[in-house]
Protein backbone atom coordinates (compact mmCIF):
# COMPACT_ATOMS: atom_id res chain seq x y z
CA UNK A 1 0.00 0.00 0.00
CA UNK A 2 1.34 3.41 -0.99
CA UNK A 3 1.01 6.59 1.07
CA UNK A 4 -0.19 9.72 -0.73
CA UNK A 5 1.09 13.07 0.56
CA UNK A 6 -0.59 16.45 0.21
CA UNK A 7 1.94 17.32 -2.46
CA UNK A 8 1.08 14.19 -4.46
CA UNK A 9 -2.64 14.88 -4.02
CA UNK A 10 -2.11 18.42 -5.31
CA UNK A 11 -0.18 17.04 -8.29
CA UNK A 12 -3.06 14.70 -9.15
CA UNK A 13 -5.62 17.51 -8.85
CA UNK A 14 -3.48 19.75 -11.05
CA UNK A 15 -3.30 17.03 -13.69
CA UNK A 16 -7.05 16.28 -13.56
CA UNK A 17 -8.32 19.87 -13.50
CA UNK A 18 -5.59 21.66 -15.43
CA UNK A 19 -4.49 23.90 -12.56
CA UNK A 20 -0.88 24.67 -11.80
CA UNK A 21 0.68 22.55 -9.05
CA UNK A 22 1.12 25.64 -6.89
CA UNK A 23 -2.57 26.56 -7.12
CA UNK A 24 -3.56 22.94 -6.49
CA UNK A 25 -1.35 22.77 -3.41
CA UNK A 26 -2.91 25.99 -2.09
CA UNK A 27 -6.35 24.46 -2.67
CA UNK A 28 -5.41 21.25 -0.81
CA UNK A 29 -3.87 23.22 2.08
CA UNK A 30 -6.94 25.48 2.30
CA UNK A 31 -9.22 22.43 2.36
CA UNK A 32 -7.30 20.76 5.21
CA UNK A 33 -7.06 24.05 7.12
CA UNK A 34 -10.83 24.54 6.95
CA UNK A 35 -11.42 20.90 7.88
CA UNK A 36 -9.15 21.28 10.92
CA UNK A 37 -10.79 24.54 12.02
CA UNK A 38 -14.30 23.08 11.76
CA UNK A 39 -13.29 19.98 13.71
CA UNK A 40 -11.64 22.25 16.28
CA UNK A 41 -15.04 23.94 16.71
CA UNK A 42 -16.50 20.48 17.47
CA UNK A 43 -18.50 20.44 14.23
CA UNK A 44 -19.20 17.21 12.40
CA UNK A 45 -18.35 17.22 8.70
CA UNK A 46 -20.28 15.11 6.22
CA UNK A 47 -19.35 14.50 2.57
CA UNK A 48 -22.07 12.92 0.44
CA UNK A 49 -21.04 9.47 -0.84
CA UNK A 50 -17.68 9.71 0.92
CA UNK A 51 -18.18 9.69 4.68
CA UNK A 52 -18.17 11.88 7.74
CA UNK A 53 -15.76 13.16 10.35
CA UNK A 54 -17.30 13.05 13.82
CA UNK A 55 -15.89 14.51 17.03
CA UNK A 56 -16.42 12.11 19.93
CA UNK A 57 -15.80 12.44 23.65
CA UNK A 58 -13.90 9.60 25.30
CA UNK A 59 -13.94 9.14 29.07
CA UNK A 60 -10.88 8.76 31.24
CA UNK A 61 -9.65 5.19 31.42
CA UNK A 62 -6.89 3.06 32.87
CA UNK A 63 -4.22 1.35 30.81
CA UNK A 64 -0.84 -0.32 31.13
CA UNK A 65 2.48 1.34 30.36
CA UNK A 66 3.97 -0.71 27.48
CA UNK A 67 7.52 -0.77 28.89
CA UNK A 68 7.13 -0.89 32.65
CA UNK A 69 3.77 -2.67 32.76
CA UNK A 70 2.57 -0.25 35.46
CA UNK A 71 -1.01 0.94 35.46
CA UNK A 72 -1.44 4.48 34.07
CA UNK A 73 -4.32 6.93 33.71
CA UNK A 74 -5.31 7.84 30.16
CA UNK A 75 -7.05 11.24 30.33
CA UNK A 76 -10.48 11.98 28.88
CA UNK A 77 -10.54 13.87 25.63
CA UNK A 78 -12.01 14.51 22.23
CA UNK A 79 -11.12 12.33 19.28
CA UNK A 80 -12.01 12.62 15.63
CA UNK A 81 -13.46 9.53 14.02
CA UNK A 82 -13.96 8.99 10.28
CA UNK A 83 -16.98 6.95 9.29
CA UNK A 84 -16.87 5.93 5.63
CA UNK A 85 -20.05 5.87 3.54
CA UNK A 86 -21.41 2.68 1.99
CA UNK A 87 -20.22 3.96 -1.40
CA UNK A 88 -16.64 4.42 -0.19
CA UNK A 89 -16.66 0.99 1.47
CA UNK A 90 -17.83 -0.56 -1.81
CA UNK A 91 -15.03 1.19 -3.73
CA UNK A 92 -12.38 0.08 -1.22
CA UNK A 93 -13.68 -3.50 -1.42
CA UNK A 94 -13.58 -3.44 -5.25
CA UNK A 95 -17.34 -3.71 -5.67
CA UNK A 96 -17.80 -0.30 -7.31
CA UNK A 97 -16.00 1.99 -9.75
CA UNK A 98 -14.10 4.99 -8.33
CA UNK A 99 -15.69 7.48 -10.71
CA UNK A 100 -19.15 6.78 -9.26
CA UNK A 101 -18.29 8.79 -6.14
CA UNK A 102 -18.19 12.02 -8.11
CA UNK A 103 -21.37 11.40 -10.08
CA UNK A 104 -24.56 13.13 -9.07
CA UNK A 105 -27.66 11.34 -7.89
Amino acid sequence: MRTVTKKELARQIAHRLGFSQRVSLELVNAFFTELSLLLGEKKNIKFFRFGQFVSMKHPERRGLHPVSGKEIRIPAGERVVFRPSRTLKAIVNGKRERKEVLSHR
